[in-house]
C-alpha cells in the first residue's frame, strides 16, 4: 500500500478533503440523522421522488458527493447494509493493490514417467481458447515423450463453499485450484443427443452426464458444475485430453509426484486489468471469490484446510481494508458479495470509490455518463460507481437499498443524477 499512496498523494489529499468536508456535512447536527432529506427543493424533478422513497424505507442509505449544480445527498450514510455484488469493488481493488494490472495467473505442467501432471493455483481464467494456446507452448515439450495418462493436482485449494448460492447460475460456481470456464459447462440437446453448446469446447463424458441429470433442452444452457474440486478437475482433463491429445487419456486426480520433473509454466494471456474488467461487466462471483481466496497466501502450494484458507482471505481483506480506508464497524466474508454477512455503509463505499478513480474505466458503463456496480440479491439492491455531471467532472455515489424495490430504480436514480 505504501508505494501506492507515495505516488498518489497529492491526488488523494485532494479528494480527502472534498469527501471529508462531505462526510462532515454530511454528519452536522446529531439530532438529524437525514440531514439532508427534507431540502428536496434544492433536488431536480426527477431526482427528487427518488430521493423521498429512499428515506422512506428503513433499511436504505445514499450518499452523493456534490458537484456544481447539486449539493451533496446523504441519507443514513452511515448505517451498514448488505452490499450485495458491489463488494467486487473491495475485491478489485485490492487485487490491483496485491499484483497489479499487468499481472498473469500461472499453471505448471511436469511429466513423470508416460503422465502429464497439471497443477493449478487458482487462475480465475482459465478457458478452452486458453487450452489452445497452453497446446502450441507444450508441443515443443512433448514432442519425444509418449503421453498415456494425465494427472491433476488441485491440493493449492481444498474443497471450498464461499458464500455459493442455491443456484446453477455459471456465475454462482465453486471454487478450485483449477477450473475450466469458470468451473460451469455449456450444453445444448439436439436430436436427443447431449452437446457442447460452443464450437471451442468439446463433448466429454461427464458434461454428457450433467446434461442428463439438469434435463438440458434445445436452447443452450450454461450451468455450473455441481461437485467439488474432484468435479471441477475431472472436467477440465477431459476437455484438456480433447483438445491437447485429440483423444480421451486416462485422468489421475491426486498430489504430484516427487520425482515429477517441470517442463513448462503457462501465463495466462488475460492479464488482471482484463480478468477485472470481465469479472466486472458480468458479475463473475467465480473470478471474485479465486480472487479473494488467493491474494491471501504467497505459497498457495501448502496445504490448507477450507477454514484456513478462508479465514486467511477474510483476514487479508478486512486488515488491508482497515489499512487502506481506516474503515471500523464493517464485514468482509467473501469476495463476491454473496453472503449476507457481508456490510458495508454507504460511507465506506464512497471512501472505496474515492481510492478506486484511477481505475473507474474498469467499471461497466451504463451508459456514456454512468460507470457503476450493481449489486443484487433477494430484497436488496445496490449501485456503487461514477456519474459525469453538467460539468463533465465524474463524482461518486453509492445507493444501497436492502428492501423489496423495483429493479429498475436504481438505474433511474443514476440516470437522474447524470441528467
Amino acid at each position: 500500500m505504501t508505494s501506492f499512496f507515495a505516488h498518489s498523494s497529492a491526488y488523494f489529499n485532494t479528494r480527502r478533503f472534498q469527501l471529508s468536508f462531505l462526510i462532515i456535512t454530511c454528519l452536522f447536527g446529531v439530532n438529524a440523522p437525514l440531514a439532508f432529506a427534507d431540502k428536496t427543493d434544492e433536488l431536480d424533478s426527477t431526482l427528487a421522488p427518488l430521493m423521498a422513497q429512499v428515506r422512506e424505507s428503513a433499511k436504505s442509505s445514499v450518499m452523493v458527493e456534490a458537484s456544481i449544480e447539486r449539493p451533496a445527498i446523504h441519507i443514513r450514510e452511515d448505517m451498514p447494509l448488505l452490499p450485495a455484488s458491489t463488494l467486487k469493488i473491495l475485491t478489485a481493488y485490492l487485487a490491483i493493490q496485491r499484483w497489479g494490472l499487468d499481472h498473469h495467473f500461472t499453471t505448471d505442467f511436469y511429466v513423470e514417467g508416460s503422465t502429464l501432471w497439471i497443477k493449478g493455483y487458482g487462475d480465475p481464467y482459465l478457458v478452452s481458447e486458453e487450452l489452445l494456446l497452453i497446446k502450441s507452448a507444450l508441443a515443443p515439450y512433448l514432442r519425444d515423450k509418449t503421453i498415456l495418462q494425465i494427472g491433476i493436482d488441485t491440493s493449492a485449494f481444498p474443497d471450498v463453499d464461499l458464500g455459493r448460492g442455491d443456484s446453477d447460475n455459471p456465475y454462482d460456481a465453486g471454487n478450485a485450484a483449477l477450473a475450466l470456464n469458470f468451473n460451469s459447462v455449456n450444453l445444448i440437446r439436439q436430436q436427443g443427443v447431449i452437446q457442447s453448446a460452443e464450437p471451442q469446447t468439446p463433448i466429454t463424458a461427464l458434461a454428457q452426464t450433467l446434461g442428463q441429470e439438469m434435463a438440458v433442452g434445445s436452447k443452450a444452457k450454461r450451468v455450473s458444475l455441481p461437485g467439488g474440486r474432484e468435479m471441477s478437475a475431472q472436467y477440465f482433463a477431459e476437455v484438456f485430453s480433447q483438445i491437447v491429445f485429440d483423444q480421451d487419456l486416462p485422468i489421475r486426480i491426486g498430489l504430484l509426484p516427487q520425482q515429477a520433473q517441470p517442463i513448462y509454466q503457462h501465463h495466462n494471456s488475460k492479464n488482471l486489468e482484463q480478468v477485472l474488467i470481465a469479472m466486472l461487466k458480468y458479475s463473475n462471483n467465480f473470478i471474485a471469490n479465486q480472487l479473494f481466496l488467493m491474494m491471501a497466501s504467497d505459497q498457495l502450494g501448502t496445504a490448507l484446510s477450507a477454514t484456513e484458507l478462508v479465514n486467511n482471505a477474510r483476514h487479508y481483506a478486512m486488515t488491508e481494508s482497515a489499512e487502506a480506508f481506516g474503515w471500523k464497524n464493517y464485514s468482509v466474508v467473501d469476495g463476491a458479495g454473496l453472503s449476507r454477512d457481508n456490510y458495508l455503509s454507504a460511507e465506506q463505499m464512497m471512501v472505496l470509490l474515492e481510492h478506486f478513480r484511477p481505475w473507474r474505466y474498469l467499471l461497466p458503463q451504463r451508459n456514456s455518463r454512468v460507470q457503476a456496480k450493481t449489486g443484487t440479491l433477494t430484497g436488496v439492491r445496490t449501485y456503487a460507481g461514477y456519474y459525469q455531471d453538467a460539468s463533465n467532472e465524474w463524482r461518486a455515489f453509492a445507493l444501497m437499498m436492502n428492501e423489496q424495490i423495483a429493479w429498475r430504480f436504481r438505474y433511474a436514480f443514476a440516470d437522474a443524477l447524470a441528467n
